[in-house]
């Protein structure tokens, strides 16, 4: 085959017709037209080598062959590129012709940790499970109190926290069996977000795009937050009257948290766990004299007192006691405004994280926090009465 291949080839130099080569080799001309386009689709080949372009941060590539033949079928673009569809998808192609050869090109994108890239085949997995139920302390002769926890920044999937789910329940069984144990939870008020999940993006990156170190793909990240989280509302429950789940967006993961606190929402049929799943970036709740803001933290807090008096005013001027909880910075701290005397005024409270230090935070020198979990609990007339804390380590 190798000798009429070379044949073939020497016959282009006679610069005569098919019918002539054709005789000259003792051959069809149908046969001769097949085989000289082979041979020329391989001269092609060997002069002209293929070519990629290549967009990391994307994850897509450009490719491009010379073909003596114009494929029809995006099969046949795939062969001919020789696309490797375990890690690359074809996106799109688009064929040239170049006097008697083609130029065939190719966008693909970069499958991500080899699974599928539909949401809905991913929320296949995910099924309620069933815990085992947790016997509740007797707590009716004791003092009733509404106890607010707002756990943001875990960062599920961050650098270092491969192991952030353990210290996740130990915090919660810590926090709310302390405060089951000395007071009547009335009503408890679980915050679910903010930051939850390191990242946003296939990629790795943040809702903006932001490049970040992670110790696992977003995908495990989802599923390991979405199992704590579960676990976390559940066991909650047990210590409380009434639920109140409130999802409040990060900055690292707006899209990803609506998605996890919305399928949360769907695993529970239980009238006495509250839901709060729409998307605001700040709300507000009200017990009695007791008014609750809540907002991940990562825009300016300076005139917060003046915003949620002007947005919830009727909020604002039926109680005593305010107090906005927000995270983001990954330490403690507050920040009280008397805006008459002490039972009017406005607390900023700014809550510490369970999330480990990672390159970014150690690059910047922001270190130096106590890895911690808070619980408050407030009295129906009184406002905060105690202050739980808890830290993993």
């Amino acid at each position: 085959m190798e000798s009429l291949f070379s044949k073939i080839k020497a016959s282009f130099k006679w610069k005569k017709t098919s019918d002539y080569c054709a005789e000259k080799l003792d051959l069809t001309i149908e046969d001769y037209d097949r085989l000289k386009d082979i041979v020329k689709g391989q001269e092609l080949m060997e002069n002209s080598s293929n070519s990629y372009e290549y967009n990391i941060e994307k994850g897509e590539a450009k490719m491009e062959v010379i073909s003596s033949t114009e494929p029809k079928t995006p099969e046949e673009i795939i062969k001919m590129l020789n696309i490797d569809t375990t890690q690359w998808k074809l996106s799109s192609y688009w064929n040239k012709q170049m006097g008697d050869h083609w130029r065939v090109s190719a966008m693909v994108t970069k499958l991500k940790d080899n699974e599928v890239d539909n949401v809905a085949e991913l929320l296949k997995g995910f099924k309620p499970k069933k815990y085992k139920e947790v016997k509740r302390v007797e707590t009716l002769g004791k003092i009733k109190t509404a106890g607010v926890l707002s756990l943001q920044d875990i960062h599920f999937g961050k650098e270092g926290n491969e192991t952030i789910d353990v210290c996740f329940e130990s915090t919660i069984k810590d926090l709310i069996e302390r405060a089951s144990n000395s007071h009547h939870l009335e009503k408890v008020y679980y915050v679910v977000g903010g930051d939850v999940i390191n990242m946003d993006t296939w990629n790795g990156a943040t809702t903006a795009g932001t490049p970040l170190d992670n110790c696992m793909t977003a995908t495990e990240a989802y599923t390991q937050a979405f199992d704590a989280l579960q676990w976390s509302i559940n066991y909650i429950k047990q210590f409380c009257d009434e639920l109140q789940v409130i999802y409040i967006p990060g900055n690292h993961d707006r899209l990803s948290s609506f998605h996890l606190a919305h399928a949360l929402s769907k695993c529970f049929d239980n009238p006495e766990i509250v839901w709060d799943t729409v998307y605001l970036e700040r709300k507000v709740f009200v017990y009695e004299d007791n008014f609750f803001a809540f907002e991940h933290g990562d825009v300016n807090t300076k005139n917060s007192l003046l915003v949620y008096s002007m947005e919830y005013p009727r909020q604002w001027g039926k109680t005593l006691y305010r107090t906005l909880y927000t995270g983001h910075y990954h330490h403690k701290k507050k920040i009280e405004y008397i805006t008459e005397h002490e039972n009017t005024g406005f607390m900023l409270k700014i809550l510490p994280s369970l999330s480990r230090t990672d390159y970014y935070h150690y690059h910047n020198k922001f270190i130096g926090s106590r890895r911690s979990g808070v619980l408050s609990l407030h009295s129906p007339t009184k406002g905060e009465i105690c202050e739980l804390t808890y830290s993993p380590e």
